[in-house]
């Protein structure tokens, strides 16, 4: 379920959020897009999402925009393969926050903000 939020994020860091809702209501999508962003905003449980995350995936696809939600491959080290190096990374800053990683290094001196919540993401070291 994260996965598919994360991926949305990512899609609407690429685009203006209020374009983004006038094509979501213009697919017949608006209210599956505002109890997404809701949910995102207020941290609540986003299990529930799943059918409105379906609807939006259905809605864009219908206008050629496919796999708006879908999950991302991402590289997973070998168990076992022993210590990882420092990441410095930007996180996402909503009360349940995606997974998604940026490089600190990829923002200069400029502090993404999140898509979704329009907050600056947080710095974070591991």
């Amino acid at each position: 379920m994260t996965g598919r939020i994360e991926r949305l994020c990512e899609v609407l860091a690429h685009d203006n959020l209020r374009d983004f809702e006038r094509r979501a209501a213009r697919y017949g999508a608006a209210a599956p897009l505002t109890r997404i962003l809701t949910v995102v905003r207020t941290g609540a449980d986003p299990a529930p999402l799943e059918p409105d995350l379906d609807a939006l995936d259905e809605a864009f696809a219908r206008h050629g925009v496919d796999n708006l939600t879908g999950t991302v491959r991402a590289y997973r080290a070998l168990p076992g393969t022993g210590e990882h190096p420092v990441m410095r990374a930007w996180v996402c800053p909503a009360p349940r926050a995606c997974a998604r990683l940026i490089p600190l290094s990829g923002f200069g001196s400029t502090t993404p903000v999140c898509a979704l919540t329009s907050r600056p993401l947080t710095p974070l070291e591991v």
